[in-house]
């Protein structure tokens, strides 16, 4: 070992963690042979740090001989050292396709455990070339290497191990054959019934059966599940009721209703409803969505108290509303009578199941809301009064606009808002009292709220306000005003000294859509801020007007990241096939990006560009471009791609590119 070696060798042996990680950065870049053990050492490193150093830095070292990776799998060995035996795993992954041969070579090893690794490797790696062999390995000796076999035949997702699995819940071992079930989800090929229905005999496979049903079932899988709801074990009963949920998704509203919704209306008020429900306090959030679902459609008003009390979880809010409103009215009395002990979140989803529902008879409730502690509970009353518009609404939800809480304050803009169509007088009346005030936000909510007035008038008058933010929320407005004078301030905002402001105008003025927004549209395109130039690019692609090309054009010349890109879709959308020669010139751009963005636009309209650019495509020197175009190869050629995908697969020395390439080819072939 030469000196410099010796002295990276003690460095490793260092006892400060960073002196350690930095021996092994200094090892990249030579000959891997020559700093291998030193490598293998760093990689059963103490420091997670320095373990994975050392992985990037064998990960660098590609292509590894053969010789090379077997060295690199007998680390798998390492009983003692679990940390080197994590990072060989993590190496021989990413390494991915060239290891796979010498991989397979080591499926008969007499190491039970070396076995199941290898598998579990190449489970991860997705290899559909060593189908075969994980075949074989269902029936090894050892009964965790038998177990590896049917998982990793799941992760690589390909149906012709479908047989050979099924063949398999013919014995008799309760976990190969559980194992075997969540196999078959993960392929998602059709499965014969009459192989799963009697493993629902078996109790320790009842929930997997579910939730395999859940994947693979089809109409008659129905009664089953449905049986399965009524199952004495909780986990069986919950995983019937995800399975039959996701099974209705698949189904036509009529399919849904008589196979579906009907039955389970008929379980409303009997025991196995209120287990059911008993299962909404549960953590696992798939499940307790499937639950909220299947209670709403139930119909019973025993799930309205946990239903509110899980809608606490953000994630969880929309299904438990949309299953408290299925059931509807014989909700609400349970709901009201809890709202005075009801904590703040739950007092607000119960103030918008008032507005969805239009309960009469809750105006006090809702103004009293205005004062409540809880922000969303404000947010929520002012959201809420302007839709149900009880009389006085505006003048109170008004009063929120001055609420230290920001949301509370978005919330009286928004009740203001929907309270216009039915309070014009009202709200126009709290809009003038706004416009007097000094304070730029109470005129810029002015100004959003004279949009749901259609207010032209006074919007093109804000549209001069000292204040940019209030100018900015009277241009959007003002997309939303069919009036003559709404144009005539769009365009001359286009000239406003913030950028803010001129983007805004740009974007307004598509919304407005329309042949007379073409021109104001084009002059944009000249603006010297680049957030400008791209809204006015937006606007100019959804007018779909072919007399922008000039300008767009003429853009070109100067444009550069995320303008050009915009100019470019804009180009290929205005001009079709016919305008797409600047977008092959951006495939030579020196911004990684603009080339992304034009491979693209190229894909989108045909390959005839392929054959010409795919190779220099292919040696480009940055990774995401190599991606890019090796993606849009397989969408655009299919299996026509698959010679040029292994030729790029041998050159290709980036771990993230080859394993797309791999996906690519497993996918296509």
């Amino acid at each position: 070992m030469s000196n410099d070696l010796l002295e990276i060798s003690e460095r490793l042996a260092a006892d400060d963690e960073e002196q350690r990680r930095f021996a092994v950065m200094s090892l990249r870049r030579r000959p891997f042979p020559e700093v291998m053990e030193l490598l293998f050492r760093a990689m059963g490193d103490d420091s997670w740090r320095v373990r994975k150093e050392a992985v990037g830095v064998v990960l660098q070292a590609q292509p590894l001989q053969a010789a090379e990776l077997e060295a690199l799998i007998a680390l798998l060995r390492s009983a003692d050292n679990a940390g080197l035996r994590n990072s060989a795993v993590e190496s021989l992954e990413r390494i991915g396709a060239p290891a796979v041969e010498r991989l397979c070579a080591h499926l008969k090893d007499p190491d039970h455990d070396l076995r199941k690794f290898i598998i579990d490797i190449l489970g991860n790696i997705r290899c559909a070339t060593c189908l075969p062999l994980l075949v074989e390995a269902l029936g090894d000796e050892d009964m965790n290497v038998r177990v590896a076999a049917a998982e990793n035949l799941g992760k690589i997702g390909d149906g012709r191990a479908l047989p050979h699995l099924l063949k398999v819940l013919d014995g008799g071992e309760v976990w190969l054959k559980f194992t075997v079930l969540d196999a078959l989800a993960s392929i998602g090929a059709p499965v014969p019934l009459a192989k799963l229905e009697p493993l629902l005999q078996e109790g320790l496979l009842r929930r997997a059966t579910y939730d395999c049903l859940g994947v693979l079932g089809d109409l008659k899988s129905f009664p089953l599940l449905l049986e399965g709801l009524h199952d004495k074990a909780k986990n069986a009963r919950e995983a019937a009721a995800i399975a039959l949920m996701r099974l209705r998704g698949r189904l036509s509203p009529p399919e849904q209703e008589q196979l579906v919704d009907l039955p389970l209306r008929e379980l409303a008020g009997t025991a196995t409803a209120k287990k059911l429900i008993d299962s909404l306090h549960g953590e696992e959030p798939v499940m307790i969505s499937a639950l909220a679902q299947l209670c709403g459609i139930m119909g019973d008003e025993r799930a309205a108290l946990p239903l509110v009390r899980v809608a606490r979880a953000e994630r969880l809010r929309a299904v438990c509303l949309e299953a408290l409103l299925r059931i509807g009215e014989p909700v609400m009395p349970v709901v009201l009578e809890h709202f005075p002990f009801a904590i703040a979140t739950e007092r607000a989803i119960i103030v918008h199941l008032i507005a969805e529902t239009g309960r009469p008879g809750s105006d006090d409730l809702l103004f009293a809301a205005l004062e409540d502690d809880g922000p969303e509970v404000r947010r929520c009353a002012a959201i809420a009064l302007g839709r149900l518009a009880p009389e006085g609404a505006a003048e109170q939800v008004a009063r929120l606009l001055d609420d230290e809480e920001a949301q509370v304050r978005e919330g009286a803009v928004d009740g203001l808002q929907r309270l216009a169509a039915r309070d014009s007088g009202g709200v126009s009346a709290v809009c003038t009292g706004l416009l007097r005030s000094r304070d730029a936000r109470k005129r810029r909510d002015a100004a959003i709220i004279l949009g749901a007035l259609a207010d032209g008038e006074r919007l093109a008058r804000l549209v001069k306000d000292e204040d940019a933010t209030v100018r900015r929320a009277a241009v959007a407005s003002l997309a939303r005003v069919d009036l003559p004078q709404a144009l005539g301030a769009l365009t001359l905002s286009l000239s406003d000294e913030e950028p803010e402001v001129r983007a805004a105008a740009a974007q307004a003025l598509a919304e407005r859509g329309g042949d007379e927004v073409l021109a104001p549209l084009c002059l944009a395109l000249g603006d010297e801020d680049p957030w400008v130039q791209t809204a006015a690019l937006k606007g100019l692609t959804a007018l779909g007007n072919a007399e922008a090309l000039p300008g767009v054009m003429a853009l070109l010349e100067q444009a550069q990241g995320p303008v050009l890109i915009a100019a470019l879709s804009t180009l290929a959308a205005l001009g079709g096939a016919q305008a797409l020669a600047p977008v092959r010139q951006a495939l030579y751009h020196s911004d990684e990006e603009v080339v992304e963005a034009a491979i693209g636009i190229l894909a989108a309209h045909g390959g005839d560009w392929i054959d010409e650019h795919g190779p220099a495509l292919l040696e480009h020197p940055h990774w995401m471009v190599r991606r890019s175009f090796v993606r849009a190869l397989a969408q655009v050629q299919g299996a026509d791609s698959l010679a040029v995908l292994d030729q790029a697969l041998a050159r290709e020395s980036d771990p993230l590119v080859k394993g797309e390439i791999v996906e690519l080819l497993d996918r296509l072939r």
